[in-house]
């Protein structure tokens, strides 16, 4: 084995997924995503920071609680975790009915990676493009907000006439 340097070369440094998603981009300038990075990556530099905090530590606190009752009730542990679930989608639902980029914008197929995501859109982007990337997944829910640099972006012949260039993106910095 010591004489095969080629046997990892091929390998990549995220698994990567096909998968179909909501997904929402803009070109942004290098001040702008200098800005939302330092978003992302604390995000308690937010403006919405404190409502997050609130509900986190809620969460965190209810998971705790649940937990003590499941050892004496199951059933009354089990409900209110139907209940904590049944209330995230009723949100997840009016975030999506506020999101007017969701109605405009269909679910796309994509290939997803920790590093990176790729698919087909309509728009010719260039090389090296700063994009400020919003990728809502699918039924969960749950939106990524990343800051992408577009590594190619080409015309395929044989894609959808809707949209005919295959955009490859890479992360700069990305929320959890």
């Amino acid at each position: 084995m010591e004489n095969m340097p080629e046997f990892n070369s091929d390998r990549r440094e995220y698994f990567r997924i096909n998968d179909t998603v909501f997904i929402d981009y803009k070109l942004i300038d290098r001040a702008e995503a200098e800005r939302l990075g330092v978003i992302i990556q604390n995000p308690l530099h937010a403006g919405d920071s404190d409502g997050k905090l609130q509900l986190n530590t809620i969460q965190t606190a209810f998971t705790h609680l649940v937990d003590q009752i499941n050892q004496d009730n199951r059933e009354i542990a089990r409900a209110l975790r139907l209940l904590d679930e049944k209330i995230n989608i009723h949100v997840q639902l009016l975030n999506r009915q506020n999101n007017k980029t969701k109605d405009s914008n269909p679910a796309i197929d994509v290939n997803l990676s920790g590093g990176g995501i790729a698919f087909f859109t309509a728009d010719k982007l260039d090389a090296k493009s700063i994009l400020e990337v919003h990728i809502e997944l699918i039924p969960s829910g749950t939106t990524i907000h990343a800051i992408t640099n577009v590594i190619s972006c080409n015309k395929v012949q044989d894609a959808p006439e809707e949209t005919p260039y295959f955009v490859r993106l890479v992360f700069s910095h990305m929320s959890e």
